[in-house]
């Protein structure tokens, strides 16, 4: 088993799309789902406030904790515009932001060591008549100089990491393909992780099929956990990925009506799932080591939980749900 203490709890607003994500020093976290805040990790004081113009898709703090990048989701409105914004972690001022003809939904920080620090996003472009054109736009954080875009194959982006030698990107392919179904002409189109290099060349395609669900990418690019549907056998699974051999390793057997919530921690090294236990009211937190598979232990935390993000480097965990915010301390 594995042991949760408390740190610190305390109430907070949240909904659906309340976004966490915690400082790199593990000292904060960032907790919103428009406007968003920071707050101490120990006492829960509130430190700095964020206005975003948008719904949030995800917020990012940059290697060296001194930025926090938000996103906007995509809300089936067709007039919504994309918006990235960097800020201040310390003062919640706006350094810079961009907007884009859709939303944007996800970003990534160049890898830790590299420099200058740089921020990259999904930057699809609408085509009348046809599915979006892909391509990834950056800019380097401070200051503020952009970057050259990169195009990307037909795909629709879903999840995106910045790795030692590129990116790797998780989605839909934009184009399905037609499959005849007892007499109707079909479109399947499949779930993809591409690997690139910086220019925007495929190194790696795997084929994931129609049947991807909820999913996780490491920060470091190297691994992706999601969900995993077997239309055959009417199975579900939280499976693991290798991003780099596509060797895919089934974890966890999923229930019916349960959605899991995946997130990486220390990198790549650890992979947290937390989802309803079938048998009890209660979610289960589980911890497998990514090197050899192996479940390190789990532990029983409120239903009410939905979200959750980690600090392993400091043995941190925070829990969202039932109106408020747990943070504890993980060994």
């Amino acid at each position: 088993m594995i042991q949760l203490d408390q740190v610190h709890s305390f109430p907070i607003e949240e909904y659906l799309l309340t976004r966490l994500a915690f400082s790199p020093d593990g000292e904060e976290i960032a907790v919103g789902h428009k406007q968003f805040r920071t707050y101490a990790t120990e006492t829960g004081e509130a430190r700095a406030e964020f206005g975003f113009g948008g719904f949030l898709a995800q917020l990012r703090y940059s290697p060296d904790g001194r930025f926090i990048a938000a996103v906007n989701v995509g809300d089936n409105h067709p007039a919504t515009r994309g918006l990235v914004e960097v800020f201040e972690a310390a003062t919640g001022a706006s350094r810079w932001a961009a907007e884009a003809p859709l939303p944007v939904e996800t970003c990534a920080f160049r890898a830790a060591g590299e420099w200058p620090a740089a921020l990259f996003w999904h930057d699809a472009l609408p085509v009348p008549g046809a599915p979006a054109r892909a391509q990834l736009a950056g800019a380097l954080v401070d200051p503020h100089q952009r970057l050259a875009t990169v195009a990307l194959p037909d795909f629709q982006v879903r999840g995106l990491a910045c790795s030692d030698g590129g990116f790797v990107c998780f989605g839909r392919e934009a184009v399905g393909a037609v499959q005849q179904i007892e007499g109707a002409d079909l479109i399947f189109r499949k779930f993809r992780l591409l690997g690139l290099d910086p220019g925007g060349k495929v190194k790696s395609d795997i084929d994931l099929g129609i049947g991807a669900g909820v999913h996780a990418l490491s920060p470091d690019g190297k691994l992706l956990a999601v969900e995993m549907v077997d239309f055959k056998n009417n199975e579900r699974h939280v499976s693991l990925i290798d991003v780099e051999t596509g060797v895919e390793a089934n974890l966890l057997p999923l229930e019916a009506n349960t959605l899991p919530v995946l997130e990486f921690g220390l990198g790549s090294e650890y992979l947290l799932c937390m989802k309803e236990d079938a048998d009890d009211s209660f979610n289960r937190l589980r911890i497998w080591r990514t090197s050899d598979l192996k479940l390190m232990g789990e532990a029983q935390v409120d239903l009410a939980f939905h979200r959750l993000t980690t600090c392993l480097e400091h043995s941190l965990v925070a829990l969202l749900g039932g109106g408020k915010l747990d943070i504890m301390s993980l060994s």
